[in-house]
């Protein structure tokens, strides 16, 4: 079972004066609660986070007003060739989510010499997206649909993010509270995520109706974060299932009115040593004889990516390296790790490299 963790008493420090007593009190029991969530699953879900519901649902209203826009308005402000820059409208099945597990079994296979790519993609990813980063990110620069095809787009997202932003550094304080570092280590975890290299998504997996029953897709394969952690608000829809890491099944992330869902990311397991560990999870479909019966409603979700800046080299933070648990990881560059993991993201952009 997912468990629910108020952080009021970091959102709202104007009720919650840290200066006081019972404020810092009420800090650190959230903050050690939401830990020992993580630690315990990799996912936990967030109430007292800061937005408020009407936030939310103006959030999906918007969403919806994207996605009901025909293909060619949203193709208007289309994703480049290549995972990055990771900006801008991808279409049904554009994008191939994987774990990288599957992709060394399926090199190794081939020697290096086949498609890759190809063979991921025998089962498409029925969804589609539109990617949204930082206005303040020079490597990855938005591409905005023009204001013509949809006013007001680029003006409420750019405020989103900001406002994530803002979440995400609360939740990060949160979590080094939590797990106890001290000043020094508290602010240079802050400081490594510090530059706004998140990365806001918009997704849309459209309805799957009855007579697709015999087709072949998949909405999100299992699949690990390769950030930070990743913050996601999901509509009533649900279909988001994590895998436990002690039973090794999935099971059912609930959507809960005014939660967020957070998961852990590889650069956490890392930074921690596999104190935290990444949480795999995936968008799962029904067989065909529920598609075949009802069909499946569209589903619409908003993920929110915290990762560190891309030029940093990623270790374990040194109080989770003892003689007893010795660094697992060798360190890694987080824009060399990413690019690794993305490689067969996009095959338009492996096609490009071979011509």
């Amino acid at each position: 079972m997912i468990r629910t963790i108020d952080l009021s008493a970091f959102a709202f420090k104007d009720r919650n004066d840290p200066a006081t007593t019972q404020g810092q009190s009420d800090r650190l029991a959230a903050a050690r609660s939401l830990v020992d969530a993580c630690h315990s699953l990799g996912f936990v879900k967030i109430t007292g986070h800061g937005l408020s519901d009407g936030e939310v649902d103006e959030a999906f209203g918007w969403l919806k007003r994207l996605f009901d826009l025909p293909t060619e308005e949203k193709m208007k402000a289309p994703h480049p060739p290549g995972p990055m820059p990771h900006r801008g409208y991808s279409g049904i099945g554009r994008e191939k989510v994987y774990h990288l597990d599957d992709v060394k079994k399926l090199e190794t296979e081939t020697g290096g010499n086949g498609n890759v790519s190809d063979e991921l993609r025998k089962i498409s990813d029925f969804k589609e997206s539109y990617e949204i980063g930082s206005e303040h990110d020079d490597q990855q620069q938005n591409i905005w649909l023009p204001d013509d095809v949809l006013d007001g787009f680029r003006t409420y997202f750019s405020a989103l993010y900001e406002r994530l932003d803002e979440v995400a550094d609360m939740i990060l304080d949160a979590i080094g509270v939590g797990l106890g570092l001290d000043e020094e280590a508290h602010a240079a975890l802050m400081a490594l995520h510090s530059n706004r290299h998140c990365q806001l998504r918009l997704l849309h997996y459209p309805a799957i109706e009855k007579d697709m029953s015999d087709s072949v897709f998949a909405r999100l394969p299992a699949h690990n974060d390769w950030g930070t952690f990743t913050l996601l608000f999901q509509d009533s829809n649900g279909g988001l299932e994590l895998m436990d890491p002690k039973t090794k099944e999935f099971i059912h992330a609930t959507p809960e009115k005014g939660a967020l869902v957070l998961n852990i990311g590889d650069m956490l397991q890392r930074f921690t040593n596999d104190y935290f560990i990444s949480a795999l999870h995936r968008v799962s479909v029904p067989g065909p004889d529920v598609i075949r019966d009802k069909g499946v409603p569209a589903r619409y979700s908003i993920p929110y990516f915290i990762g560190p800046k891309p030029s940093h080299t990623i270790a374990s933070l040194p109080q989770f390296v003892t003689a007893d648990s010795p660094a697992k990881y060798e360190p890694v560059r987080f824009d060399e790790y990413g690019a690794l993991i993305s490689k067969y993201q996009y095959a338009d952009g492996e096609k490009e490299k071979e011509n």
